[in-house]
């Protein structure tokens, strides 16, 4: 069986949702990966493996704030030619490969793939939908465009959290094909043991003192304004910021980093991740709330309940509601520090904070990838089993 996605990120950005269902993928399953252009990475014209996958950079069409050409595209003409060269691009990887054939499988989760995807010969096409992407910051006014193409002409979708579901609903008038498949965790991964944080310590601070955490992208959708606020109000204590510094944000992070008690380390592997969580009190997810932000279903929400955390969100999604005692979503300001404070007092109990741990993990082991990988591709091959596709 023969599987091609088009992705919007890179395959070795994050560890996102995309690889952790590939890596999950049945053994008789080949993959063929395209992912698009970024400005500063690795970009392999070329086919290269990545383990059992094969990986090609394809010069797909992007709407983003820092490309430099952005306003050429808002001309339909100047668009069709890149989507040319782009599928161009595509027939000479998948012919190469063997990735050709009409019972090829189509996976889409790049929705700027739309126009080339509709034109190649498959099996079907299966939107995996985990992000608004026309609702990003200083998107054109295109974008939304290409989501409704590719919510419109997708054989099945899945949505990962309710407010997509939604939303691709509204465009298609209805609900068939499409099903809600959450996000989740590779939960035997953040397992660590008492003693054992596989990652250096985050800072010279005695483990005694109060430490609360964000993994993630420090991006727009960020509320820099929460943080500061929780910074402030309780001086003892220590923030910490995990994650890449994307494009526009930078003043922002050097404002927060210019206080005392707020710290940021920059993307760290996967691998370390478990360490720097068993090292947290509090999983903070401090988000604004907007479209883009309505619509997530976070992963790093899983991440730290798999730690044994508590968490504390802003309220930005009903994907993190829910989970009374284990997250508290809360507006910003002072109902934000107050929830921080609730729940650091209560991991100061020996018995409460073993508690917090037991519920947390057990509701991280109903999202592991492992049951979202299998009924993923378990559609997959209903697809690929169905006639007349």
């Amino acid at each position: 069986m023969k599987v091609v996605w088009f992705s919007e990120i890179k395959w070795n950005y994050l560890k996102t949702r995309k690889q952790q269902i590939i890596t999950r993928k049945p053994a008789d399953v080949q993959l063929l990966f395209l992912e698009p252009i970024v400005r500063a990475g690795r970009n392999s014209y070329g086919v290269r493996t990545e383990g059992d996958i094969f990986c090609a950079t394809i010069p797909f069409l992007k709407s983003a704030p820092y490309f430099p050409w952005r306003t050429v595209l808002d001309r339909g003409s100047a668009r069709w030619v890149v989507d040319l060269i782009a599928q161009a691009r595509v027939r000479q990887i998948l012919g190469k490969l063997g990735f050709d054939a009409p019972d090829t499988g189509f996976v889409i989760s790049n929705i700027y793939a739309a126009n080339i995807v509709t034109r190649l010969p498959k099996k079907f096409l299966l939107y995996d939908c985990n992000d608004d992407h026309s609702s990003f910051p200083g998107m054109r006014s295109w974008t939304e465009a290409y989501f409704f193409k590719t919510s419109r002409e997708a054989d099945a979708i899945f949505a990962s959290s309710q407010a997509l579901m939604d939303k691709i609903t509204n465009v298609r008038g209805g609900t068939d094909g499409c099903e809600y498949l959450g996000n989740g965790v590779d939960f035997d991964h953040f397992q660590v043991e008492d003693g054992e944080t596989a990652a250096p310590p985050l800072s010279s601070a005695s483990d005694d003192k109060p430490r609360l955490g964000y993994i993630g992208a420090l991006a727009p959708w960020l509320d820099f304004d929460a943080i500061a606020e929780l910074a402030v109000a309780r001086p003892e204590w220590e923030i910490v910021l995990v994650g890449p510094i994307l494009l526009g944000v930078e003043s922002r992070v050097m404002e927060l980093t210019s206080l005392p008690n707020v710290f940021h380390l920059p993307a760290v592997s996967y691998d370390r991740l478990p360490g720097i969580l068993k090292q947290f009190r509090v999983g903070l997810i401090p988000f604004r709330y907007n479209e883009l932000t309505r619509g997530v279903n976070p992963n790093k929400l899983y991440e730290y309940l798999a730690a044994g955390l508590p968490v504390v969100t802003t309220r930005f999604s009903t994907e993190v509601e829910g989970y009374p005692g284990l997250v508290k979503s809360v507006d910003p300001g002072d109902g934000f520090v107050m929830a921080c404070e609730e729940f650091v007092d209560a991991v100061c109990d020996p018995e409460m904070a073993a508690e917090i741990d037991e519920r947390a993990k057990t509701v991280a082991r109903q999202h592991d990838w492992n049951v979202i990988a299998a009924a993923f591709w378990d559609r997959v091959e209903e697809l690929m089993a169905k006639d007349g596709s």
